[in-house]
């Protein structure tokens, strides 16, 4: 396999300096895509620059920084890669993922429906793309999805006629997404019958209401109050196979993987390696750092990672800009 391996320590990096606006400059990027206002930011360097990242948001109701409100959860994440990035030279767009709390805006419903599809992320991602590049013309541009935001990257990246650089998967899963919600739920409920959920899965999978026996299950207490377009959505979200799709990804790709996430677990990024076959490929692991790119503790669970809120450990945004440095 034709792919180099970067270890990287979390040992900490040069912070950014106490008055940002020194090294960077932060405007609104506010986009009107089918229907939808969506809060967005440009971040660029205060000296020209040297490259250009469009961060792309993970599966939750995330703002423009990548705090969820609804769930008043703030790791920062996106803010602190934009930050990190300029810092280093780097312009970035990032954006909001549409739903509760992220400011997202509906300003015609009739045309709005498209975002009850899961193609339509691509299609936001495609905007934001043009966006970007015009803010920061004639330099290497490359997209950093988070999460299931590393699928809707794949997607974008091998659709004929996009103009990447490179890609790079941020803690991207290698498995459909009902799989990854199936491996957190035995996480966080060791030893728990997983058979009512398992039907629930198979329902899901094939177009078909829950049945009654869910509503009963703490397990998927969620998913039963869903309305059937969520449910819907989920389907098609989980049709995608992570590994099929980055295998479709002609360009260098960077693997970034923190060896303490819960969400999307680390043994993840050899199975996306190795669906990259010959492909440019390389890796970033960061041994202690958990799915926001923070320091975990050893023996966090899940929902106490879930809730840090410190800064986000700047080696990422340096793996990011060594690795566009050498494209």
């Amino acid at each position: 396999m034709n792919r180099r391996t970067l270890l990287a320590s979390t040992l900490a990096l040069a912070a950014l300096p106490a008055h940002a606006e020194d090294i960077m400059q932060e405007t609104e990027a506010n986009l009107v895509i089918d229907g939808v206002r969506i809060p967005g930011r440009i971040c660029l360097p205060a000296r020209a620059p040297v490259g250009a990242v469009l961060i792309v948001p993970g599966s939750l109701f995330a703002d423009a920084d990548g705090d969820f409100p609804a769930w008043n959860v703030r790791p920062h994440v996106y803010r602190d890669l934009a930050h990190q990035l300029a810092a280093r030279g780097v312009a970035s767009m990032r954006q909001a993922k549409i739903g509760p709390g992220t400011g997202s805006e509906t300003v015609d419903a009739a045309i709005a429906v498209a975002h009850r599809h899961f193609a339509e992320r691509v299609v936001v991602c495609h905007a934001a793309l043009e966006h970007l590049r015009a803010a920061a013309p004639g330099v290497r541009i490359v997209a950093a999805g988070h999460s299931e935001g590393a699928v809707v990257t794949s997607l974008l990246a091998a659709e004929q006629g996009v103009s990447l650089d490179g890609v790079v998967s941020l803690s991207g899963p290698a498995l459909p997404i009902l799989d990854i919600m199936r491996r957190q739920t035995i996480a966080m409920t060791p030893g728990a019958d997983m058979a009512v959920f398992d039907r629930a899965m198979a329902a899901i999978r094939a177009g078909q209401p829950l049945l009654e026996e869910a509503r009963a299950n703490p397990m998927l207490a969620g998913m039963v109050s869903m309305p059937p377009e969520s449910l819907a959505y989920l389907r098609e979200v989980d049709a995608v196979d992570p590994c099929a799709a980055i295998a479709r990804v002609r360009q260098p790709m960077l693997l970034v993987q923190g060896g303490r996430d819960q969400s999307v677990t680390p043994e993840q990024v050899d199975q996306l390696a190795a669906a990259r076959g010959s492909l440019p490929t390389q890796l970033a692991r960061f041994p202690e750092l958990q799915h926001f790119y923070k320091r975990a503790a050893p023996g966090l669970d899940a929902m106490q990672s879930f809730m840090l809120s410190d800064d986000c450990d700047p080696a990422v945004a340096e793996a990011i800009t060594a690795w566009m440095a050498a494209l």
